[in-house]
């Protein structure tokens, strides 16, 4: 998050939720007028289990987003 918060992004954090997104990221391209959106999940080591991949597919797939793992 400080990395991000760093490059500009406003981060939430959803500690201990369990979900496949543990960070939301947020920043504002006033040169194209976008809101730009990140969608992480935190992994030290950026492994996922195969229920954890499952789980993330399954929302990138439902939400039509990609989940970035860092």
């Amino acid at each position: 998050m400080k990395k991000l918060e760093k490059e500009g992004w406003f981060c939430i954090r959803s500690a201990g939720s369990h979900s496949p997104i543990d960070i939301i990221a947020l920043k504002r391209n006033f040169l194209l007028g976008e809101l730009l959106i990140k969608f992480i999940q935190s992994k030290k080591t950026g492994y996922l289990s195969p229920q954890e991949r499952a789980e993330k597919e399954e929302l990138e797939k439902k939400l039509g987003i990609i989940i970035e793992v860092m």
